[in-house]
């Protein structure tokens, strides 16, 4: 067999599979998406603020010692939840008890030395009557009986608030709220030097406060609508503009707000970072997509991929408000359209799709 005759096999065998038509292509999948409804929004022009979380004025105190001594008795801990009226801490009755007599003998030394005075002003204007001694005797000892009697008066009064510390060594919760700051431990002395023992604060509601421009402070009234919201927590807490500052901050050049928002949870925390949306003008009726149906467009618009009869139609729209995951949008749709939330991205218009359920 002459060697040349395998090589000659595998050439025509080659040409042979050149020649067979190609197998017959499958059809292509559909692209698969995901869709929502359309639903009912409201259309509003808003302002976003963003601040700290505060305690309303007034309603964060701190409670001084009320008598020098020694702080005998420490009930609370910063976090702990306090009752109006409930004892926090104690200071120790020696100081005051000490105090206390110290005022009873100096009003007794006061109201003795003012009985003298008057026997003395007494028996000189006798011996001037008589012509015996001189009326510059009789003032001189007039002057002194008012002195002595300043002096018992003066008495009279440090007593009485002598007597007031000593029934007023416990510090008591002005309020219901938290102990936000514990600044003495027990045992430890305190006297008028020390600035607090402990800061109560209230903690339903509250406020947040924060700075806006001045242009942003001229649309901002007490009573507008506001949501707020916090970083870790769901949903929105509705309330209001309670104040605008009528004076710009000489530091920032801004203008400062207080907005109010209820807190019966306890879930929205003293010095906490939050950010509300205050309703300037209510815009009329819109309509709402999750925020994953918006589709950036080339000219630098938005629209949205409506399903309808398994395929896509894109709907320019445009954006009012957006927050949290929702968009309120205007354009021609309607409540309930299935627009596209998943998948929806390079879809040209009018592309077949399946609908994932």
């Amino acid at each position: 067999m002459s060697p040349r005759l395998p090589w000659l096999g595998c050439l025509l065998a080659t040409v042979a599979a050149c020649q067979r038509p190609p197998p017959e292509e499958g059809a292509q999948p559909l692209p698969r998406v995901r869709v929502a409804p359309v639903a009912p929004g409201q259309a509003v022009r808003g302002l976003r603020v963003t601040g700290l979380l505060s305690a309303l004025p007034g309603r964060e105190v701190r409670l001084a010692p009320p008598v020098p001594g020694r702080l005998s008795l420490l009930r609370v801990a910063e976090g702990d939840r306090v009752r109006a009226g409930e004892v926090l801490a104690q200071v120790d009755l020696g100081p005051a008890t000490a105090e206390l007599q110290q005022a009873e003998a100096t009003l007794k030394e006061a109201t003795s030395a003012l009985e003298a005075a008057r026997e003395k002003r007494a028996r000189t204007d006798v011996l001037v009557d008589r012509g015996v001694a001189a009326r510059q005797d009789a003032e001189q000892d007039r002057s002194a009986e008012a002195a002595a009697r300043s002096a018992e008066t003066r008495a009279r009064s440090a007593l009485e608030l002598a007597r007031r510390g000593v029934g007023r060594t416990a510090l008591q919760a002005p309020f219901d709220g938290v102990v936000t700051t514990v600044w003495v431990r027990q045992g430890e002395m305190v006297d008028a030097s020390t600035p607090a023992v402990v800061q109560v604060s209230a903690t339903d509601p509250l406020e947040l406060r924060a700075f806006v421009t001045q242009q942003e402070a001229a649309a901002l009234r007490p009573g507008q609508r506001a949501s707020l919201r916090v970083e870790g927590l769901a949903g929105a807490r509705e309330g209001e503009v309670t104040a605008v500052a009528p004076a710009v901050d000489a530091l920032s050049g801004n203008v400062g707000v207080r907005l109010r928002f209820a807190n019966p949870r306890d879930d929205l925390r003293l010095g906490g970072a939050a950010w509300a949306h205050v309703v300037l003008e209510d815009l009329g009726a819109a309509l709402a997509v999750p925020s994953s149906a918006l589709l950036p467009q080339e000219d630098g618009g938005v629209a949205v991929a409506r399903v309808a009869d398994g395929r896509v139609h894109i709907v320019p729209v445009r954006i009012v408000s957006e927050d949290e995951g929702r968009a309120v949008i205007q354009g021609p749709l309607a409540v309930g359209d299935p627009v596209v939330v998943e998948g929806g991205y390079s879809l040209p218009d009018d592309a077949g799709v399946e609908v994932l359920r």
